[in-house]
This record gives structure tokens, sequence and C-alpha cells, in this order.
């Protein structure tokens, strides 16, 4: 395996803010510190605005980013601001560059013009594909490139566009884990979802599927989409149903500890008939669930469904948009004893400590990139001939 020198560095960069709490900037937030805790100083830069990306002058350039030091967990820098120009002068003192969202923009480009061949340049797509047709009209596949995917599902997608491509699991600290003790069976009937007020996340179904004598609490940030919210303002009228908004994540584990199981509605298709080629690429909500000893319930988007059934908890997982299906599963949930209920829970903790640990994430990417590399030095090779 590829040994970290003593002056590695790795520049760690987001093509979108990381100023909200949700999925995708978690993510991003814990790659840094998994690279940072393995002795790698990394640096995680990330844009202060987001309208910023879609101007099509040099205004880019003196738009102003995020820049902070992750040295060990425990000892980061406050951020520094830095413009983009200065970044862009720096890059080529890393070893390791890691671009997050690499689809959300054309910044893309001119952060992969300056590099140089002895770096690793590795690429994660979150799910915001804005600049998507772009990228791959233009991308030149390059010997020292890796795409390092969040699931075999995203993988896929990304393999019919280029073949240096892989996927590496994460989603849970060791400690929380380890923290995580199963507590007393939840007896109450409510449920939980999880995530930003979207029209593909689908809360309307988890709404209809509802009993009398159910209650479901949403958490997650609002989002600019004012139909969506007026449309679920509409659906829970007359309904046991509260939408708390983003809370702090103490709390947010709370309410999921408490509630009889996750429903996690992610649709391809939405309300109002739009579809989304991917409206999930992993469902970090789903590992959630499991550390807070709550069973999740997930629709059967591909990327949902590949992880419920890692997990070995399948049985959960309900036919997307149908809401007799789901409640189908909810009735099933119900119908657990105590210790069924613990059994399928401490059987999914333990595949996730297998799996799924942010505490071995590093060692496992550079596990990916070594193979790489082997599969590529034929192609190095002649390149440099």
């Amino acid at each position: 395996m590829m040994k970290s020198e003593k002056n590695d560095k790795a520049l760690f960069f987001s093509l979108l803010p990381l100023q909200q709490t949700g999925g995708g900037e978690t993510y991003t937030r814990n790659c840094a510190i998994s690279i940072a805790n393995s002795g790698i100083e990394c640096h995680l830069i990330s844009p202060t605005e987001f309208s910023f990306i879609y101007t099509k002058d040099k205004s880019r350039f003196e738009s102003l980013f995020d820049k902070t030091i992750f040295i060990r967990e425990k000892s980061f820098q406050d951020p520094a601001q830095e413009s983009f120009v200065e970044i862009l002068s720096t890059i080529h003192e890393y070893k390791y560059v890691w671009i997050h969202q690499y689809l959300a923009t054309p910044l893309v480009f001119d952060i992969l013009l300056v590099n140089h061949p002895d770096q690793i340049i590795l690429f994660t797509n979150l799910g915001f594909e804005e600049n998507a047709g772009d990228f791959w009209i233009r991308y030149n596949r390059l010997p020292n490139h890796l795409f390092v995917e969040i699931s075999q599902y995203s993988a896929s997608r990304t393999k019919k566009h280029t073949p240096n491509v892989g996927y590496v699991y994460a989603g849970a600290w060791k400690k929380k884990l380890e923290k995580s003790f199963f507590k007393i069976f939840p007896k109450n009937r409510q449920f939980v979802s999880v995530g930003r007020l979207l029209p593909h996340k689908a809360f309307e179904i988890a709404i209809d599927a509802l009993s009398d004598n159910d209650h479901l609490v949403i958490i997650g940030p609002e989002s600019q989409d004012k139909r969506y919210k007026k449309f679920l303002e509409t659906k829970i009228k007359g309904k046991n149903i509260d939408i708390v908004g983003e809370v702090p994540s103490s709390d947010r584990d709370n309410i999921v500890s408490r509630s009889l199981a996750l429903i996690a509605n992610s649709s391809s298709v939405t309300y109002d008939n739009k579809v989304f080629e991917q409206s999930e690429l992993l469902g970090l909500v789903l590992i959630e669930a499991i550390l807070n000893n709550t069973l999740p319930i997930s629709s059967s988007q591909l990327a949902l469904k590949e992880v419920m059934t890692l997990l070995q908890i399948e049985e959960f997982i309900y036919t997307e948009r149908e809401t007799q299906s789901l409640k189908s599963k909810m009735l099933f949930v119900r119908s657990l004893t105590a210790e069924e209920y613990r059994e399928l829970v401490e059987k999914a903790k333990k595949i996730i400590e297998h799996l799924f640990l942010w505490d071995n994430y590093w060692t496992r990417v550079q596990q990916l990139i070594d193979g790489n590399m082997r599969t590529t030095a034929p192609f190095m090779e002649s390149n440099n001939k």
C-alpha cells in the first residue's frame, strides 16, 4: 500500500459551500477529518457563497473561499478566507487534490489546469450535477485521476463515462457506534423523516401512509421550493405531524432514537411528475437511524436499496411512491417483538462497523488508489515514451 511521507498534504476542495448542515456537507467534513486523522495535513476549501458558481466571467477568480486546516480531529484552525486565485497558486504543493461535487460547476476545470502529473487527483460526486453535461464532454482522463464514489450505484453511473472509477463506503465513526447502546424498545407510534424539504425527498408518501394514531416528525432545513412547501402544508392539515426544521444534531438524534422507525421516502419521480435520474447516491440517514437504535424503512430507490440490503434489513424496503406498500412496512415494524427489533439493529451495527467506518476510510481509499495506479501503469509508461 502507498505510504504517506512526512510532508504529504491533501487539498480537499468542495465546489459547493459547507455552511448548511446536510448529508453532503457532513460527508465532506468527515472525509477531511479521516485524512487528517491518518497523519496527513488536510486543507479543506469551500466557497463562501453559492451564487458565484453561475457567473460566466472572471469574477469567480475574485470570489472568497473558506480554508480550514485539519491536523488531527481535535486540532484544527479556524477558517481563514482566500481568493480562488490564491488557492490555485498553491495547488502544486499538495500530493493529493480531492474535488467533491465535481459536477457542480465549471470551476473544476480551473483546478485541473494547474495540476501536475505527480499529484493524485480524486473526484467524488455528492449529488449536485448542474454542470454534468459540460463536464463529461470536456473531461480528459489522465493516469493520475481516480473517481472515488460513495456507493456502488453512484460508481455505476460514473462508469458510463470513464473507467477509472471505484467506490468506498463510509458513514459512521467508531466512537459513536460504541456509545450506541440499545435502549428500551420504543412503544410509541412516532415515525421520523430527515432531510431537506425538497420534492425528491417525497415526504408526502410518509404523510399519506400515516394511520390515525401515528405521529410523524419531519426534520431538516427548508428549501427555496415554495411550491413544495405549500404542497406539504396542505397535506399535513388534520394530521399529527410536526415539521421542526433544522435542529442541533443532538436534538435530531434524540428524536430519531425515540421513534419507532425512520422513513426515507426519496423517489425518482416527484409529486409533480418531474423525473430525477438520481434522488439519492447513498442514504446516510439509514446509517444514522441504526446508530440511534432505530430501524429504517426506505423506498426502493436504488442507492437506498443498496444500503438496506447491505445492512440485511431489506424486508423494510417498500415500493417507491406506493403508499400501501409503505403502510405494510410500518405495520411490520409495529408487529416486531422487542427482542426481534433489537436483534435486527445489533446485526446492522456489526455490518456498519465492518463496512462503513470513517476511522479506516482513508486507508481503504489508499488501497483503491494503489489498485488504480497498478492498472494505469502501462498507460502511464506509454504516455511517457
